[in-house]
């Protein structure tokens, strides 16, 4: 008979796709200082207003010039691990994209009125059609701009989640750090196509969101490709960019190695515990277990692998494309085990969820199986009934931690 254990403590982060309330103020800001056509500072009075969650938005009936200068510059593409609303199987890992001027429309293209046939004017989907887009774009000395380019305007200079901000805006008055309205109001058309390495490879870019789309999906990240069944019967408008074309592009995520060992130094798990509350305390006498303790944990069981590989080594783990999640297994003192995961973007990590067993003084080994992607385990005994836990990664980005 095994030693007992007082009750586990474990913790599992919110699902990422989350409802976001928020509440418009009606103050106006007068004086303020707006981007212009050259990029400089402007004596003309802004009619942007700034709500309580802190997004910007914009007074109705505004007179504006009608396209808007975007300077030379870098900006930070693609989202973070866990923001909400984040589809990391098409938004690549946060990254640095260095782009050159150029202009765009302010507003949207207003979508054409329906003809009596139940379609539209010119287009074989609601709104516009792409080739459609690209003509009128051309007709009037410009072109369809880059999903890069789009996404530049929308994060504006700081390099915000939404246009407004880091909070959600809504409706057309919605106004980027830029000055360009509208973006995520709606769906755009962009000049870009997915790469070959996409489940959507070939199929045009579509950037914004559907009318009447939550708050989370409004992110000047969110990329949709035209294909996508939730977004078929949805109108698609577009604005135009003017100049040369940036050549930057977007890399679509890779789909890595399911598993991989890795070495992660002491110090550097120290870091991570440390940086969150809830494994703060497992910074004391912090351990790795012995290399060769999965033996151990073997041993104490049948002694049948069932085709799963043990370590207690770290371990990054990708359960689906556009995922990775380090998972590292240790000990705090003499009598405390864990099992600590996080998602990983690049350099970038963001605790995923912990396992943390008192009086438990290990070793824990983690198992996985290439065949079985989606899921891993940790154990002080394989094959023994209740010592064995489980690791679930949920689509679009959510990760469990239990033990039944």
């Amino acid at each position: 008979m095994r030693r007992s254990r007082t009750p586990v403590i474990a913790w599992i982060p919110p699902q990422t796709a989350i409802a976001v309330a928020f509440a418009l103020s009606a103050c106006h800001r007068s004086g303020e200082e707006k981007i212009g056509r050259t990029g400089g500072p402007s004596a003309e009075l802004s009619s942007k207003t700034t709500a309580k969650d802190g997004s910007t938005q914009r007074a109705p009936g505004t007179d504006r010039e009608p396209i808007v200068h975007v300077p030379v510059g870098a900006f930070k593409a693609g989202s973070s691990p866990l923001e909400p609303g984040r589809h990391p199987e098409t938004e690549p890992w946060p990254h640095s994209l260095t782009l050159g001027p150029f202009r765009i429309d302010r507003h949207p293209r207003a979508v054409p009125e329906p003809t009596a046939a139940g379609g539209t004017k010119g287009g074989v989907r609601p709104g516009f059609a792409f080739e459609e887009a690209q003509v009128v774009c051309a007709e009037g000395g410009g072109r369809l701009c880059t999903e890069v380019e789009w996404e530049r305007a929308c994060k504006g200079p700081q390099s915000s989640v939404y246009a407004g901000g880091d909070s959600p805006c809504t409706g057309p008055s919605c106004v980027s750090g830029y000055e360009v309205e509208g973006l995520g109001a709606g769906l755009e058309w962009t000049s870009s196509s997915f790469e070959s390495r996409s489940p959507f490879r070939g199929q045009h870019v579509l950037r914004g969101s559907p009318h009447g789309a939550a708050p989370a999906e409004r992110r000047c990240a969110r990329r949709l490709a035209d294909g996508e069944t939730t977004v078929a019967s949805e109108p698609v408008t577009f604005r135009c960019c003017y100049g040369a074309p940036n050549a930057q592009r977007l890399k679509d995520p890779e789909e890595k190695v399911a598993f991989r060992e890795v070495d992660l130094p002491l110090s550097e798990l120290g870091s991570l515990l440390g940086a969150s509350e809830r494994t703060k305390e497992l910074t004391q006498d912090l351990a790795y277990f012995h290399e060769d303790a999965a033996r151990t944990v073997l041993a104490r069981g049948p002694g049948d692998t069932m085709g799963f590989a043990l370590t207690t080594r770290a371990v990054v783990w990708s359960p689906a494309q556009g995922v990775e999640i380090l998972v590292v297994s240790g000990r705090s003192g003499a009598r405390t085990a864990f099992v600590v995961a996080y998602f990983t973007a690049g350099s970038e990590r963001v605790l995923a969820g912990s396992f943390i067993m008192k009086n438990e003084p290990g070793p824990i080994a983690l198992a996985y199986a290439t065949s079985i992607r989606p899921r891993m385990h940790f154990s002080g005994c394989w094959g023994c009934p209740g010592e064995t836990g489980k690791l679930l990664f949920r689509p679009p980005e959510s990760l469990v931690l239990l033990q039944p």
